[in-house]
């Protein structure tokens, strides 16, 4: 390979989602700024992001649900008619610089990404991975499907066998109905239950896709308070019953951070070690692939997992501590915890303890049902 490259830019500062968003904190310009405050990002290893072009998001979404976007964003208004149609200017998707300027930039950093590993980079872009939108309609804060753009274009490539895992802890409903009855395509994500999260109805064992034969969707739905020994025992057993069916010509993995501990908006309980862990874990089983970021609300774990992230990428040691500069950094960013748990820690070292524990018997059983399902 021919080294790292993240992929990112400063204008996602001025990109934000309206004040009373989950999405509204900083995360993309958040992390440059850490970044190099640590002294983690060389200039020769940074990319400025570029705006995907109507080729490239016509590779997944409707003609008319991306006029309807250029339409709201020009006009700063909406119709009921087009709010019930493509479900834009909710509260879910709000009205704002990122459903269209923000989710352009963020798709067309995906496309570089893509095109940096078919060039023999290491590429990550922490913008991508916005796994829930649909050919023609916003969902679950995502207003274009950075990956599955990234899917179509690899198979435009001439790749027919592409692996899509999804570390995020909301099930990428958006990606899997994509390619349901695609055997070129298989998608594998460990997430929350839709028993008890988002997205509700997507995401169970029973979903293995309509492919050529069998095992096109492996879908882990997990129980609530999953620590960093069962996420690594279903990554691990999810890896093996995907390889022993699917042998993939090129994976794109998504890294949201939601399933940390510190984010309000999962039920997960990983440490950032656990998720350093499996994001080693997968390149240790496949090698190299096309790295997106994805969910994550609390910005301040975000920005230290994705640190990680980079660290790897860029063979760069892991620093103990957290240097003052970019305490500060983090520090100044405007964002009031939801509830009074100490979380000092995050603000003096980087690496946290791994939050290991008992492997329930309901989390083997699932992935051995999983084993069963998609072999039978």
């Amino acid at each position: 390979m021919r080294g790292p490259k993240l992929v990112a830019s400063y204008a996602y500062r001025s990109l934000r989602y309206t004040p009373d968003h989950p999405l509204r904190i900083p995360r993309v310009s958040l992390l440059l700024e850490f970044l190099k405050a640590m002294e983690l990002l060389e200039d020769s290893h940074y990319a400025e992001s570029k705006e995907a072009s109507l080729e490239e998001l016509r590779l997944f979404h409707t003609e008319d649900y991306l006029d309807a976007l250029r339409w709201v964003d020009e006009n700063g208004k909406i119709s009921k008619e087009l709010r019930e149609r493509y479900n834009i200017g909710t509260l879910e998707n709000p009205l704002s610089p990122a459903m269209w300027k923000g989710s352009v930039l963020a798709a067309g950093s995906t496309v570089q990404a893509v095109q940096l590993y078919l060039e023999g980079y290491r590429a990550f872009n922490p913008a991508g991975g916005m796994h829930h939108a649909y050919p023609n309609r916003a969902h679950g804060f995502c207003f274009i499907n950075d990956p599955a753009i990234a899917i179509n274009y690899l198979k435009q490539k001439g790749f027919k066998a592409i692996l899509y895992i999804d570390l995020d802890a909301h099930h990428c409903d958006g990606v899997q109905d994509g390619f349901y009855e695609d055997n070129q395509v298989f998608v594998f994500s460990i997430h929350q239950s839709p028993e008890y999260s988002f997205p509700f109805n997507r995401g169970f064992l029973e979903e293995i896709g309509k492919g050529k034969g069998k095992g096109y969707n492996l879908n882990l739905p997990m129980p609530k308070g999953l620590n960093d020994s069962e996420f690594l025992y279903a990554l691990e057993k999810g890896l093996e019953i995907v390889l022993d069916l699917f042998k993939p010509e090129v994976y794109v993995l998504q890294l949201g951070t939601d399933a940390l501990k510190e984010d309000y908006l999962s039920k997960f309980e990983l440490s950032n070690w656990g998720f350093l862990k499996a994001f080693r874990l997968i390149r240790e089983a496949l090698g190299e692939g096309i790295y997106l970021g994805g969910g994550g609300y609390h910005p301040v774990a975000l920005v230290r997992a994705w640190t990680l992230i980079w660290c790897e990428l860029a063979n760069k040691d892991i620093p103990k501590y957290i240097n003052d500069r970019a305490r500060q950094v983090v520090l100044n960013v405007d964002f009031e915890e939801f509830d009074e748990v100490d979380r000092s820690y995050m603000f003096d070292q980087l690496l946290d303890k791994p939050n290991e524990g008992e492997i329930r018997t309901e989390v083997k059983e699932l992935c051995q049902k999983a084993k069963a399902l998609l072999h039978s």
